[in-house]
């Protein structure tokens, strides 16, 4: 067999072997999805003042603020936290 020499990938590729061949494919980890104001607004198909308004927890406006990354670039959010927030908003009405 020939000698093969090693290729070095950051950690945010996922290589796949098949007896085709072999496929590099980036993955972004869950955690590191951040989004943008505007990201999340569109999301949740609501403006974006909405959502800064939703991050606010001063003056109580929001019992349970949207978690929210608070940059010197800005407001950020991660997508799995917004999914979590907007799962836990669910009501149920019992009749």
């Amino acid at each position: 067999m020939k000698p093969t020499t090693g290729i070095t990938l950051p950690a945010s590729f996922v290589v796949t072997v098949s007896h085709a061949g072999t496929e590099i494919v980036p993955t972004a980890p869950p955690d590191q999805d951040i989004l943008t104001v505007a990201e999340v607004a569109e999301l949740l198909k609501c403006k974006p003042s909405s959502i800064y308004n939703m991050t606010r927890n001063r003056g109580q406006r929001y019992d349970h603020p949207i978690p929210v990354l608070r940059l010197p670039c800005g407001l950020r959010f991660r997508k799995s936290s917004v999914f979590a927030w907007l799962k836990s908003q669910e009501t149920t009405n019992a009749a």
